[in-house]
């Protein structure tokens, strides 16, 4: 922490830091604060009140791009992998109530365990929290008119989820099987390899949009600056 700040001091002009670094620096050792965000914005405050009104809108759309394409960049990349299943039952009650059969609680435990799903999402959470906030939100049945119905299960590695995908398919026709006026079910097409959710495009397009946002931010900050520093004059 001790680097950290010093290298936050460091960010201040050159001339405040020979006559008020030292005790700055003193200070914040004895007082033990180690708020970074307010040193940092002090720094950038005092640096960006020299500079041109074109000098922080040039700066802030490069911080803009940066930011946006650290972002996308190191967003975890999901993969999600889909069967089709022709279901020729249209009844929404006896179609929920199959699913509720095909994925029970207990039943989604033995899938995460089966394949070793979320290890970090479970040590930092109880299995009922992995199941209702992370695998519920991933798992995906849905009908497409007259009589097809899709099976998705969006994961962050591709085989795996193709796997899970096929085994929740394979809990839905069995449970289909021994319900009542369940209808006719049957495997249009296995679930296919994992794809992936997030293309190389969208990241770029992703990082595209911080130079606008960083533009408009640079401007909103500038004349704050500006219009703080009139009084001044």
């Amino acid at each position: 922490m001790k680097r950290l700040l010093r290298l936050l001091i460091r960010l201040y002009p050159a001339w405040w830091r020979n006559r008020y670094g030292g005790e700055l620096e003193a200070l914040l050792e004895d007082s033990g604060s180690h708020d970074v965000w307010d040193l940092f914005w002090a720094a950038m405050e005092m640096q960006m009140k020299t500079w041109s009104f074109g000098r922080i809108v040039m700066v802030c759309a490069i911080a803009g791009v940066v930011v946006a394409g650290a972002a996308a960049f190191l967003w975890p990349q999901q993969y999600k992998s889909t069967a089709t299943l022709r279901w020729d039952q249209h009844d929404p009650d006896v179609v929920n109530h199959v699913l509720e059969a095909a994925l029970p609680r207990n039943a989604l435990v033995s899938i995460i365990n089966d394949y070793d799903l979320y290890p970090r999402e479970r040590r930092r959470m109880p299995m009922e929290d992995v199941i209702d906030k992370v695998m519920r939100r991933e798992t995906w049945v849905t009908p497409i008119p007259p009589n097809l119905a899709q099976v998705t299960f969006f994961y962050e590695d591709p085989i795996q989820a193709q796997r899970v995908s096929q085994d929740l398919v394979g809990r839905i026709i069995t449970a289909n099987l021994s319900t009542p006026n369940g209808g006719l079910i049957q495997l249009v097409a296995p679930a296919d390899q994992g794809k992936r959710t997030i293309t190389g495009k969208a990241r770029l397009a992703f990082t595209g949009l911080g130079l606008p946002v960083g533009v408009m931010f640079g401007v909103v900050l500038a004349l704050i600056l500006r219009r703080r520093a009139a009084p001044a004059n």
